[in-house]
């Protein structure tokens, strides 16, 4: 994992979450695109894509995981 953004407009955040009951990665992932799609849609946004810093400089959504 690498951190590096060297853009004005774009920020990083590492969020480390504890939960109460055990949970998959995988389902973790499902679940906040599904998030991203519906009720959160233009707020947070998901991808997989391999990605840089800029490529984030006209995305809409405020949050990417």
């Amino acid at each position: 994992m690498v951190f590096c953004v060297p853009t004005h407009n774009v920020s990083i955040m590492d969020l480390t979450c504890r939960l109460e009951k055990a949970a998959k990665y995988d389902d973790i992932k499902k679940v906040v695109m599904q998030e991203s799609e519906d009720p959160l849609k233009g707020i947070l946004g998901y991808t997989e894509d391999q990605i840089v810093s800029c490529d984030f400089n006209s995305d809409p959504p405020l949050f990417h995981l």
